[in-house]
């Protein structure tokens, strides 16, 4: 069966929920799936490197939500997206209800049907494309439904509907990560990777050597405890023992660690080191760039995230305000709870505080108390040799070269006291699947941090 016959085969038939992949599918499964079809271990990790750089892995896959879609406009940004995360039929600009994405429609399967047309003598050299290929195809699954559209500060920095993709909100729209959790569409998790597993069979054969793929019917049953893992070190023992001992690829997973603590570093992302985060952006006043270099540098090396937050807190703000009247959508943070969100997003274990994290509204007495808990423990704080290691470095999308940077920073429109704000985007190594937005505002000619808020983005 081609794989054209393959996607019109499985769209009819794919189940109305699924689940979005992390590492633990494009790398991991992905792999594993590989091995069963007859591909060597070579060859299986370079299918699997090339999938899982898709998802910030490389530079040339580096765009972020807010940076085309909300503070920028970038169309032609906007359809790199769409062509390797969000296949959708329909090419933005479009209304949401337009541009839905389906399992194993045409656009996610454009680019495997192109590369089963290689020669067996071109095919070793063609390996991580077709890795990547298979992530849009996985894709189609795991974003499939109606793009929500992101509004972390309310109507400040508000998102374009006809341009921006997010995970849908039957899969808890854009600020979850249930979406990726696979022992919650265990049903959905199966039917995306035997649609995995039938492409990979039709890939050429590598230097005109065949292969011998098992039967489907006999790997469902070894893949059920994989589905069913609700955590990383379930995770890691299903991979060891299939005999994938390396499992640094779990790094960041949007699951808690479980019943054993696994700080990981996955070696196979290609991508520039930052040399400082001093900020170089062009068009940005100096004054705004020195404020949030620094900041940016003490929030990755502090472990007193409470001096920090009291330092860097608008003044005058009580506890617990009642938003910003301005921009009706979020609470402006006071000094404890800017400390919490400074703490919630240094926690190494992501996974562990993802729902905290991503609250929509100011944290209550106990969610403060929990995140201070966790963090009493040096060891549970992301920590990194010099701070520049604790960001992506990234890129700003125009006319212009831009210089490599580790946030973004983007002015918007200033308070009605005439204050200027700006919303500063960043991505961190240690939580991958989300880009985080800082909004900053200059008070008596001194920059503070008004709210910290974050998108799942992969």
């Amino acid at each position: 069966m081609s794989l054209r016959r393959v996607a019109a085969v499985l769209v009819p038939l794919a189940p109305l929920l699924c689940q979005a992949q992390e590492a633990d599918v494009s790398f991991g499964l992905t792999k594993w799936l590989a091995i069963q079809a007859g591909f060597t271990q070579e060859q299986a990790d370079t299918l699997a490197i090339g999938d899982q750089r898709v998802d910030s892995g490389d530079m040339q896959y580096i765009e972020l939500l807010p940076t085309y879609a909300c503070l920028a406009s970038d169309t032609g940004a906007a359809n790199l997206v769409r062509l390797s995360r969000f296949p959708s039929q329909v090419a933005a600009p479009a209304a949401p209800e337009r541009r839905i994405v389906a399992p194993g429609n045409d656009v996610a399967m454009k680019a495997l049907i192109g590369l089963e047309q290689a020669k067996p003598a071109q095919a070793p050299y063609l390996l991580q494309l077709m890795g990547a290929a298979l992530h849009t195809l996985q894709a189609s699954w795991a974003h499939q439904g109606v793009p929500d559209v992101p509004r972390p500060f309310g109507s400040l920095g508000s998102c374009d509907p006809s341009l921006a993709w997010a995970h849908s909100r039957a899969r808890g729209g854009w600020n979850s990560h249930r979406a990726d959790l696979t022992y919650a569409w265990p049903a959905e998790t199966l039917s995306m990777a035997e649609a995995t597993y039938n492409a990979l069979q039709r890939l050429p054969a590598i230097a005109g050597v065949q292969r011998s793929p098992k039967a489907w019917a006999d790997l469902r049953g070894e893949l059920m405890d994989f589905v069913r893992a609700s955590s990383k070190t379930d995770k890691r023992k299903w991979f060891e023992a299939q005999g994938i001992k390396d499992v640094s690829f779990l790094e960041g997973i949007s699951l808690p660690d479980g019943a054993e603590r696994l700080d990981l570093r996955w070696p196979n992302r290609k991508l520039p080191p930052l040399r400082t985060l001093q900020s170089t952006q062009h068009h940005i006043e100096q004054d705004l760039l020195d404020a949030m270099s620094r900041f940016f540098t003490r929030w990755m090396s502090a472990t007193d995230f409470d001096a920090l937050g009291a330092e860097m807190a608008e003044p005058g703000i009580g506890a617990r305000s009642s938003g910003d009247s301005e921009s009706p959508g979020f609470e402006r943070a006071d000094r404890a709870e800017l400390a919490a969100r400074l703490r919630a997003w240094r926690i190494r274990d992501h996974g562990r505080v993802a729902e905290l994290a991503h609250a929509p509204r100011s944290f209550t007495a106990s969610q403060r108390s929990q995140l201070l808990a966790i963090a009493r423990d040096p060891r549970e704080l992301a920590t990194y040799p010099v701070p520049t290691e604790a960001y992506f470095p990234l890129l700003v999308n125009g006319p212009e070269p831009s210089p490599l940077l580790a946030f973004i920073l983007y002015p918007v429109q200033s308070s009605k006291q005439g204050n200027p704000r700006a919303i500063a985007v960043t991505k961190f190594r240690h939580a991958p699947y989300d880009t985080v937005e800082v909004l900053a505002e200059r008070i008596v000619n001194r920059w503070y941090i008004v709210a910290i808020r974050a998108v799942v983005d992969h």
